[in-house]
């Protein structure tokens, strides 16, 4: 279940979206945390800029996620049709979109391109049973055909493991027991142009009880170093 409260109402890509960024590990770079070697010089190099971002409120150049690329200005332009198809085709009404999720007090935070609100907890108030919903919209098609070629989520690790856990981190800052992955490109015919692979919690417990390993671990480290740097 979502907490309400932890949804915020900043506009995505905006400078107080990057601002909130600053300081907290995000489902997009979580990869570099889940290797199977835990704290390789990827992971390390990711805990010491998050440190640095939080000791000096800005973030150096092109450390953070490049949106100026051809690859990703295609992504974000054909991004809102992915959503509305993938919304149409599972017979969805309405999908929050663009809304940075953060618990208060938390060094981890994720902007799933969509959120479906399936319905108000009945035990808890103020909370949502939700779905994550992240949509990838690749230009290339030498990268388009494999990913629409998975059809699981044991097929996208295969494929991509940066997008099966970007997909796991987001059910697991929402606390969404549900996820999609969805990969679409515009130019292919409507049969063969979104592929939607569905996450199910309980079928990956071990992943995330993975995850929240790896973030305990990230945690331990990134306390010692901001009392260092806080001294």
């Amino acid at each position: 279940m979502l907490n309400k409260d932890w949804i915020s109402h900043i506009e995505i890509y905006s400078d107080e979206w990057k601002l909130a960024r600053l300081g907290k590990f995000t489902s997009s770079k979580m990869h570099n945390l889940t290797t199977k070697k835990p704290l390789t010089k990827e992971g390390v190099s990711y805990i010491y800029q998050k440190i640095g971002e939080l000791v000096t409120g800005q973030t150096t150049c092109g450390a953070d996620d490049n949106i100026e690329n051809e690859d990703v200005a295609w992504g974000m332009t054909h991004e809102p049709s992915a959503i509305q198809e993938f919304g149409k085709r599972m017979n969805i009404k309405y999908l929050v979109v663009g809304k940075m999720i953060h618990e208060p007090g938390s060094i981890f935070s994720s902007t799933p391109d969509a959120i479906w609100v399936i319905n108000s907890s009945i035990t808890r108030e103020n909370h949502y049973n939700v779905a994550t919903v992240e949509v990838k919209c690749p230009n290339r098609y030498h990268t388009f055909i494999p990913l629409y070629q998975c059809k699981t989520p044991a097929d996208l690790r295969n494929n991509n493991s940066n997008y099966y856990w970007q997909v796991i981190d987001q059910m697991d800052n929402c606390n969404a027991s549900i996820g999609y992955f969805v990969t679409f490109h515009p130019l292919f015919k409507p049969s063969n142009n979104m592929r939607v692979i569905e996450f199910k919690k309980i079928e990956l417990l071990s992943e995330f009880a993975f995850l929240k390993q790896r973030k305990k671990q990230t945690l331990e480290i990134f306390d010692q170093l901001r009392a260092e740097f806080s001294a």
